[in-house]
């Protein structure tokens, strides 16, 4: 069985507080969406205690956007993180 978390390549978005990372992926996670992720956001990004929600693919961030925006939460950023022989490389997207 693949782990989600050993994917060579995966997206985040990082949002504008902890808070609201925390509740959309509650939300997700009732509604049972497994896709989506939540995990501290890399310090490269944010300094301090904040969280992310991690996907695989990109066709689920236009969901998980349009959730944020109908929920009045921010995303500030998406990034694309790849890892390869065992160094991570980091990102950001122009999406919006």
């Amino acid at each position: 069985m693949e782990r989600r978390y050993m994917k060579d390549k995966y997206y985040i978005a990082v949002f504008e507080s902890r808070n609201h990372a925390i509740q959309l992926y509650q939300y997700l996670s009732r509604q049972h969406y497994i896709q989506y992720e939540l995990v501290s956001t890399p310090c490269k990004i944010k300094a301090g205690c904040s969280y992310s929600i991690k996907f695989t693919d990109l066709k689920d961030y236009e969901f998980l956007k349009n959730l944020a925006d109908k929920s009045s939460r921010k995303i500030l950023n998406i990034y694309e993180i790849n890892r390869q022989n065992g160094k991570r490389t980091l990102n950001k997207l122009d999406l919006k």
